[in-house]
């Protein structure tokens, strides 16, 4: 019987993946398979990889995808185990391949390429997919090297020229018996009350996925004002709140593209329905950025070699700036927010972050590595994009990236609104 493992990394979802697609059709026996490797690891920075809430939406979105299986008389097992042990797993069990997403960010990267290397050895066939973008490599109308170093160029020509495919339907998952001998991880506690001032008030998971994409796109039709308010900073509303979901892979980027032409197609198109479309594409920008760039998006200099990091780090301000206690009341409320709840407004970040780098003098790297251990959403290629970008130091024709945030709390927040919720 033709055995795969079938391992889940970025890709929590059974619709629209790919993985998923080819181990139900090319095996008769498949085992879904996530890796558990916890939230111990800390960073030279002073803070974990995986904060409390990240973890505990993380461990949400894992459960609906291990119910999804359990209601297919399948099973997802959960392990405490290192990538390259599942070659030694796959011997164990009797597995003739591997089946799992390539993603693009540098650490995964080669995380693939070490798998690749020991498989070979081990008689274990590998098969990578990618998933996680919304137009497929050979879409694109330049190779990864022509990549251009400009958002702007991008755009036009991959709205001129490329074609985002249809999602995969979902495939009909087999049942498989159990396996006893495999030691399951224990999750670690991560519950955390919610806030009542959240932004992000729902669950991880496919299923609260596609609720939030009804509730914004077809119950409220919010999508049709989303231009209008997207830089809000209060309420769920504002925004689609889709980015925590395309980070885990909950839903793809191909089932938020095609949903939201079906409604331009049903119900109404105007700019604010093509500006989520934009802001897909800003995610997709940054995951080919990643995956060329390499691990120059992670280095000090990040994409501008020849501008050497003038920026030190002083632990002290370091931490004033994580427990919102700067001083600047607009940057503080924005981190009050993010310690309380793992989530910020896209206008937030870009001032805290302008704000620790410019006028802390804080390396950019601390603040993007806090980030990855808060941020619900995260994602590596669009943080450290971000970060890159708005240090001066990323895919951007302007060196010089500084908001003065006391114009921008008036602008954004001229009635101090929200730097009262979070003072």
């Amino acid at each position: 019987m033709r055995t795969c493992i079938l391992w889940f990394r970025n890709n929590l979802r059974v619709t629209d993946n790919k993985p998923v697609d080819y181990a139900y059709s090319h095996f008769e026996r498949v085992i879904p398979i996530v890796l558990w490797e916890g939230s111990e690891i800390s960073t030279p920075w002073g803070n974990s990889l995986l904060g409390a809430h990240r973890l505990q939406f993380l461990r949400e979105s894992i459960q609906d995808l291990s119910d999804r299986f359990e209601f297919a008389d399948s099973k997802l097992y959960v392990l405490d185990a290192r990538s390259t042990d599942l070659i030694e797993l796959a011997k164990n069990i009797g597995a003739d391949a591997i089946v799992a997403p390539s993603l693009p960010a540098y650490d995964e990267q080669q995380q693939q390429k070490a798998m690749q290397s020991k498989s070979k050895s081990a008689g274990i066939t590998t098969h990578w997919f990618n998933e996680r973008t919304l137009y497929n490599p050979s879409a694109l109308p330049f190779d990864l090297d022509g990549l251009p170093e400009v958002f702007t160029k991008f755009r036009k020509l991959v709205e001129k020229r490329a074609r985002v495919e249809l999602p995969i339907e979902e495939v009909v998952i087999s049942p498989i018996d159990t396996f006893p001998n495999l030691q399951e991880a224990q999750w670690q506690s991560a519950d955390v009350a919610l806030d009542s001032r959240s932004a992000v008030p729902f669950k991880g998971g496919s299923k609260a996925a596609w609720e939030q994409i009804d509730y914004y796109i077809w119950e409220n039709e919010y999508i049709l004002e989303y231009k209008e308010t997207r830089n809000g900073m209060l309420g769920r509303d504002y925004s689609s709140k889709l980015s925590p979901y395309l980070a885990t892979g909950c839903i793809s980027a191909r089932e938020v593209f095609h949903e939201v032409q079906r409604f331009e197609d049903e119900v109404q198109a105007n700019d604010s329905t093509y500006w989520l479309f934009f802001e897909l594409l800003w995610r997709e920008y940054f995951q080919w950025v990643a995956l060329k760039h390499g691990k120059d998006l992670f280095l000090p200099h990040g994409l501008q070699k020849e501008k050497p990091l003038k920026g030190g780090f002083n632990a002290k301000a370091f931490k004033r700036w994580k427990e919102g206690t700067t001083g600047d009341a607009f940057v503080d409320a924005n981190m009050r927010e993010l310690a309380a709840t793992g989530f910020m407004s896209n206008r937030g970040r870009q001032n805290v972050a302008s704000y620790l780098v410019h006028d802390m003098g804080i390396d950019w790297r601390a603040g993007a590595s806090y980030f990855e251990c808060q941020l619900i959403d995260y994602d590596p290629a669009s943080n450290y994009g971000n970060w890159l970008y708005n240090a001066g130091r990323g895919n951007d024709p302007r060196p010089f990236r500084k908001f003065n945030t006391k114009l921008q709390a008036e602008r954004y927040d001229p009635e101090g609104t929200f730097v009262d919720s979070w003072s």
